[in-house]
């Protein structure tokens, strides 16, 4: 009789067992849609195992979401992040992460909100705060974007991204000095901030000042593959009548990108210049054959051409130059030269 009783209490034990889902005792199923998908990525795959198995870990939500809309599949990131942001409402991240998928598909509004959610829900987090100020950057609400970037100037003095932001919303809104400044504070904090030893430099050629030179210099020092760079470096070299160090830096500038038609461009008006008739219609032609629809590229060639008496050459130079650009007036005066 006590066999019996004994069995019997084991097979209410396994029926009760069975009733119960597996989530309750491990973390079980969420019937999630994505899990299996192998038309996902293989992190995304990951995640959707994890999330099967917790489907109530917030962090694990965002994290998929973010993934997926790394893969630009915007329609599945969305439930994730909006599942996400309820498990956890108090997360800044979430809220930016959530705000740059609405960016992503042209839904400004809802990022807007989402940033300034991000901001509400943790005034100091510095991500927050510069995502927000960047939005307010790029629609041009600049009075805006100052108070954000004030405000993180406040919550970390130091950080060379608010200095960097706050230098091109001053840029922007035509206040070349206290953009200045504020790009020189970004460099202060961090002696190699690319950004803003390229604005920098930048900045400083507009009046052919020669301490554009250094920041550029620094500048390929912090990037060494930036052909921006070396070319902003070859144009104020050649700006202050150094030709001999912009064709160096316009050499450099082809070196790491083969297209880049201004740098020859550059060196072919320099060449010409130099009477060096032969290389300048080379880099001209270059030039050209990378932009076709360069009005300035076509006219060069036939001027050289011009200048080197070969008239029938300069003539279809001119007239290209003049089908891209109508109103090419110095083209047209060439045309009339050679007649």
């Amino acid at each position: 009789m006590r066999i019996q009783k004994t069995s019997f209490l084991i097979l209410v034990v396994i029926s009760l067992f069975s009733m119960v889902s597996c989530q309750d005792w491990f973390g079980g199923s969420s019937d999630d849609p994505l899990l299996g998908d192998t038309s996902l990525s293989l992190a995304v795959q990951e995640w959707s195992k994890r999330i099967d198995k917790y489907p109530e870990n917030d962090e694990y939500r965002f994290k998929r979401g973010m993934e997926l809309a790394k893969d630009r599949r915007f329609k599945l990131a969305l439930p994730d992040l909006n599942k996400a942001i309820e498990l956890n409402p108090t997360s800044a991240d979430y809220y930016v992460g959530r705000g740059e998928l609405q960016m992503a598909i042209d839904n400004t509004k809802a990022a807007l909100d989402d940033y300034k959610k991000a901001v509400e829900v943790e005034p100091s987090n510095e991500k927050a705060l510069l995502t927000l100020g960047q939005f307010y950057l790029i629609v041009r609400q600049f009075d805006n974007s100052l108070s954000v970037f004030k405000k993180l100037e406040k919550v970390n003095p130091s950080n060379p991204e608010g200095y960097f932001f706050q230098g091109m919303t001053y840029k922007e809104s035509g206040d070349t000095t206290a953009a200045i400044e504020s790009f020189r504070k970004a460099v202060q904090i961090d002696l190699y901030h690319y950004n803003s030893l390229l604005q920098l430099g930048q900045l400083y050629s507009l009046n052919n000042d020669t301490i554009g030179l250094s920041y550029f210099r620094n500048a390929t020092l912090a990037d060494e593959f930036s052909d921006e760079a070396y070319y902003g470096l070859g144009l104020l070299y050649q700006n202050l009548g150094m030709l001999d160090s912009a064709i160096v830096s316009y050499q450099r500038t082809i070196d790491l990108n083969a297209q880049h038609y201004f740098a020859y461009y550059n060196t072919g008006y320099i060449m010409l210049g130099q009477n060096n008739y032969d290389r300048a219609i080379e880099h001209f032609r270059i030039a050209v054959k990378f932009a076709p629809e360069f009005a300035k590229g076509h006219y060069m060639l036939g001027l050289t051409n011009e200048s080197k008496g070969l008239n029938d050459q300069a003539k279809v130079h001119y007239e290209r130059c003049l089908q891209v650009d109508p109103n090419f007036d110095l083209a047209k005066k060439g045309l009339e030269r050679i007649k």
